[in-house]
């Protein structure tokens, strides 16, 4: 599987995933060709580490004051989840709820917890993983 992002884009908009590289040829036929809108294209992992059977992914804020020589800070961060359990089956591929951890995606789902907004702090990810 291929996950298909827009390079200008946030909030999980226009971001989907196909099964085969031949429909990349078809799709840049239509929407794409009309919009000029530039895409990146990466592997889909398809066999991710789950927590609760979710997909989740890290933001974790880093500030960069120099480059030469390298000098960063790491800041705090956390884990956004999905909703929905993960399955690698082809007809589950467009399940946003399943496969974006984007809150704005998830936030219309309807076991979106809006007390901790289906996150944790980089600290209880650490607990959990210990």
């Amino acid at each position: 599987m291929w996950i298909m992002k827009p390079s200008n884009a946030a909030q999980g908009k226009g971001i989907f995933i196909i099964n085969k590289l031949q429909q990349i040829k078809k799709w840049s036929t239509g929407r794409f060709a009309r919009d000029q809108q530039t895409y990146v294209v990466s592997r889909y992992i398809e066999n991710p580490l789950l927590i609760g059977g979710k997909k989740f992914d890290l933001r974790i804020y880093v500030l960069i004051t120099s480059f030469r020589p390298l000098r960063m800070y790491l800041g705090d961060g956390f884990a956004r989840f999905c909703n929905v359990k993960y399955s690698s089956d082809v007809g589950e591929i467009d399940n946003p709820f399943m496969h974006l951890t984007n809150v704005s995606i998830q936030k219309h789902n309807e076991d979106y917890n809006y007390n901790h907004g289906g996150k944790w702090n980089v600290q209880n990810l650490r607990l959990y993983l210990e």
